[in-house]
């Protein structure tokens, strides 16, 4: 299916980095709503200066990439630009795999206007126009050596490089880009703070052009689009997956970004390297449109067969890449969506691919099995829904629980009307509580005769009433 172009969000903040001038950050959200929502940040520096473009997550099996381009998305800069796009290809991020659609990054040449990645490519495009340098990252296959060493370390292998498709190339306009002696400058900067020998970086020349080229595949790709396409350099990094701690790929992929950005120019506030394990605080949840309520991980929440729910937002100890998955119901990503949900389900949060949180979504049997139990005078009672229970001015009511449809396990807050359990905290959850006629709010009651007050307890969802219930307060005759 064909995606349809649009710009949902601009988010345009201020950082001021002194009195002589400031930067400015521009968030844009592309395709919101979908699987394939892309976020593309604009970072202008306090100076003028050139930009450069750095992209993660074309292909969604390398969190080394995508991770580090995250944390630049945040970043303040004295002088240049930045143009970020850390999940190219969000969807192929959150299932772990390189390219359900195929290989988005062999795409570049040409693409199907019928292809899901197609308006992605066609965005990707316009974002290279605005920059002088490109730079893709990636998580690579064993370690490149310009010599056969092993299966693991041999011209074939991509990790731990720099990649560029040629060494030099010339523009049309006779300007000369010395490709080769920009990557290395870039790895002699990384290389000097890389104390295991195995894990130094190197220069790999794909000679993408040349009918020799072993590399012939990249011909499609991003990196070549942006030299022989658009005539600016491009390159690729590439850390190895055969390094098991994706942590560790992403401090590799900072230390190349930060080294090309002060090659170009590009004077940076560094980010910070935060890469903890991704926590779900709670979800926010509406059902039937009603005011949302916080679910936290693990917790149920109860629906009726054919109720409708909405996840609002997620909070947890990130902001980006944050997706809820309800089972067997909507798309990968159905945050901002109303389902209409008919058998009990659960609700996966994840950020990118890592697992953040687990909720359940129970659907409760269509039964009239209602009732509040109350305790008056230390006996038990059970009401149903519109039941009128009497009790004399001088007894104790203490409302028990709520059994909704069969189930406690329901989320709904039960409110006595005119009535206030905590003071210093009045949540209107009136559970509990010994409720008696001296404290009870006279403007909240219906006066049924003389000696009659009628109170309402209401069990709630959020601000809806569901379900009511009627307590008549009597005095002596």
């Amino acid at each position: 299916m064909k995606i349809q172009y649009k710009i949902i969000t601009v988010c345009l903040i201020v950082l001021f980095l002194s009195s002589a001038g400031y930067a400015s950050r521009n968030h844009e959200v592309f395709f919101k709503g979908t699987d394939h929502e892309l976020d593309v940040f604009h970072i202008y520096g306090q100076e003028p200066g050139p930009t450069l473009m750095i992209m993660g997550g074309i292909q969604g099996d390398e969190p080394g990439g995508y991770l580090a381009a995250d944390l630049y998305a945040d970043i303040g800069l004295k002088k240049g630009n930045l143009v970020v796009v850390p999940r190219a290809n969000f969807y192929s991020i959150l299932i772990n795999e390189r390219g359900p659609n195929g290989d988005m990054n062999r795409k570049f040449a040409e693409v199907s206007s019928v292809d899901p990645d197609s308006e992605i490519v066609r965005k990707i495009k316009e974002l290279m126009e605005e920059a002088d340098y490109f730079l893709n990252m990636h998580d690579g296959s064993g370690f490149y050596h310009p010599e056969y060493i092993d299966n693991m370390r041999n011209p074939r292998r991509f990790g731990q490089s720099i990649i560029a498709d040629t060494d030099v190339y010339k523009r049309p306009d006779g300007r000369v880009y010395e490709l080769q002696a920009i990557a290395n400058r870039v790895i002699e900067r990384i290389n000097t703070s890389i104390h295991e020998d195995e894990y130094h970086f190197r220069f790999n020349n794909h000679q993408t052009a040349s009918q020799y080229s072993i590399h012939k595949e990249q011909r499609k790709s991003a990196t070549y689009y942006m030299l022989f396409g658009l005539h600016k350099p491009a390159f690729a990094s590439e850390t190895s997956k055969s390094i098991k701690d994706f942590r560790k790929r992403v401090v590799f992929q900072t230390m190349v970004v930060n080294a090309f950005m002060k090659e170009f120019g590009i004077e940076p506030a560094h980010p910070s390297i935060y890469i903890d394990p991704p926590i779900m605080e709670y979800a926010l949840i509406s059902v039937n449109n009603t005011a949302p309520v916080a679910v936290e991980d693990n917790q149920h929440i109860v629906i009726a067969k054919g109720d409708t729910i909405t996840i609002k937002d997620i909070k947890a100890n990130y902001t980006r890449g944050l997706i809820a998955d309800i089972k067997e119901y909507g798309q990968i990503n159905d945050i901002g969506r109303s389902l209409s949900i008919f058998s009990s389900t659960a609700i996966d949060v994840r950020k990118d691919m890592f697992p953040c949180g687990r909720l359940y979504v129970d659907v409760i049997p269509q039964t009239n099995r209602t009732w509040l139990i109350v305790e008056l005078d230390k006996i038990d009672y059970a009401m149903k829904p519109g039941d009128v229970f009497s009790m004399q001015a001088g007894s104790t009511l203490v409302i028990k629980d709520l059994v909704y449809r069969g189930s406690t396990d329901h989320g709904f807050i039960v409110n006595f009307k005119g009535f206030v359990g905590n003071w210093d905290n009045n949540t209107g959850e009136d559970r509990g509580y010994d409720i008696t006629e001296p404290v009870l709010m006279d403007s909240y009651a219906q006066r049924i005769d003389s000696y009659t007050r009628r109170f309402r307890i209401s069990a709630m969802r959020g601000d809806i009433t569901v379900e009511t219930f009627y307590i008549d307060v009597k005095t002596a005759r």
